[in-house]
């Protein structure tokens, strides 16, 4: 199982220091990867319910990341496909991949802030079938046209949880990346997908990864582990969010003691699991310092 870690790069984590920091930190730690999230344009509503506007803009800090480190791989963590110009994005993926090899994993969603798609003239009813369209624009120049392109195209990993998202993830990406949900639904999905992707005839390889919830080693609370929140209500823009992944105790998982995140990681990789987009949740270094050494040495 290898493991990545997304960067909190809004708010006071849009801080260059912090995050140039962080990113060597985890280059030096032995991390597989490292995740941005994808907000352009955040509307005042949501940053009052749960964005801390601004962010840095991923492919940008993608770019920049590629140029400061010689191993790790960059990946957005999702980039919203109808938000760009498919030709756009892929000659920037291309130029990427010619400059910095093949180290980068475009992470690619549908989006789910309507303030948001409004504002950058892009469709929200119709975002599905928009970014299923893009991913092979993205692909498939027009005839008549050339695009930048690298060696050894970037991997296409499709987000989200639905099980149109898993459709579209077998079809038309390289890989899977959902939001954190539990492990046997996770072993299902995964299923799933071999057996789209078996009936369709494509049998190159695929990624099966995670993007996971709050991620934290430490001791239970002495008040007991808190009580799960609830999701936003259906039909609400924020309904995107899954359920949080809990144990019987009500622990969340991937928190908890080593023992406990080994445990709850091992449940993944026996869900078939290869790879996981951890979430700290600050730019301080010691959270990935403490994985590497009591964490990830259990999964060599």
């Amino acid at each position: 199982m290898r493991f990545g870690f997304a960067i909190p790069a809004y708010g006071a984590g849009a801080d260059g220091a912090a995050v140039a920091d962080l990113v060597a930190a985890g280059e030096e730690l032995g991390f597989d990867s490292v995740w941005l999230p994808d907000h352009v344009a955040v509307p005042d509503y949501a940053a009052a319910v749960n964005l801390s506007p601004p962010f840095l803009e991923p492919l940008a800090t993608c770019a920049w990341g590629l140029g400061a480190t010689r191993r790790l791989r960059f990946g957005t963590d999702v980039l919203v496909a109808p938000y760009r110009h498919p030709l756009v994005v892929a000659a920037m993926v291309g130029t990427l991949g010619r400059l910095a090899g093949d180290r980068l994993v475009l992470g690619v969603g549908i989006g789910y802030l309507r303030g948001e798609f409004e504002v950058l003239g892009a469709g929200y009813d119709d975002r599905a079938a928009r970014t299923e369209d893009w991913v092979e624009a993205v692909r498939h120049p027009p005839d008549g046209f050339t695009v930048v392109d690298a060696p050894t195209p970037a991997p296409i990993w499709i987000g989200g949880n639905t099980r149109r998202a898993q459709r579209r993830a077998a079809l038309l990406g390289d890989g899977w990346h959902p939001l954190w949900l539990p492990a046997e639904e996770y072993a299902r999905a995964r299923l799933r997908i071999l057996e789209i992707r078996e009936n369709a005839g494509l049998h190159g390889p695929f990624t099966f990864s995670f993007s996971a919830g709050s991620t934290r080693l430490g001791d239970e609370p002495d008040g007991g582990w808190p009580a799960v929140p609830e999701r936003a209500p259906p039909g609400s823009e924020f309904r995107y969010a899954p359920a949080p992944w809990t144990a019987a105790s009500g622990r969340p998982r991937l928190v908890g003691s080593p023992d406990d995140v080994i445990g709850d990681l091992r449940l993944l990789a026996d869900a078939g699991v290869d790879h996981v987009t951890l979430r700290f949740g600050t730019t301080g270094p010691s959270p990935l310092e403490r994985f590497a050494r009591e964490v990830m040495p259990a999964f060599g």
